[in-house]
C-alpha cells in the first residue's frame, strides 16, 4: 500500500480496509491510521485524527490479517490534500509503519 493515494468523498462516512499479508497471526496488535494536514505535521497535533482498530484474521486472503477504520464524515468536511498513515504495534508494543500516502478530500 506504499505510496497508494486514498480518496474521500467530503463530508461522506469511509471505512478503510487495510490488508497485512506479511502478518499472519495479530494476536495482540493493534493498528492506528493517522490523518493529517500533511507528512510533516506532528502526530501529537491537535489537528491530526488517530482511529484505532484490532488487527484480525482476513478472511478473503488466508494466512494473512487486516483491519478496518472507520472514519466519520465530520473528519472529511474540508476538501483538499492530506496526508495518511499505518502504524502496526504488536503485542510488546513495537510500532513499525505499514503503510503511507497522500489523502485526497474531494467535493461530493
Amino acid at each position: 500500500m506504499d505510496g497508494q493515494v486514498l480518496i474521500f468523498p467530503r463530508a461522506n462516512d469511509v471505512q478503510v480496509k487495510a490488508q497485512f499479508p506479511q502478518i499472519p497471526d495479530g494476536t495482540g496488535m493493534s493498528a492506528k491510521f493517522y490523518y493529517k494536514d500533511n507528512r510533516y505535521t506532528l502526530d501529537a497535533d491537535i489537528t491530526t485524527h488517530t482511529y484505532t482498530s484490532t488487527i484480525v484474521a482476513d478472511p478473503s486472503s488466508p494466512g494473512a490479517t487486516m483491519s478496518t477504520f472507520s472514519i466519520p464524515g465530520t473528519d472529511n468536511g474540508v476538501t483538499g490534500a492530506f496526508w495518511w498513515r499505518i502504524d502496526v504495534i504488536d503485542a510488546g508494543g513495537k510500532v513499525r509503519t505499514a503503510s503511507a500516502g497522500t489523502l485526497l478530500v474531494e467535493a461530493a
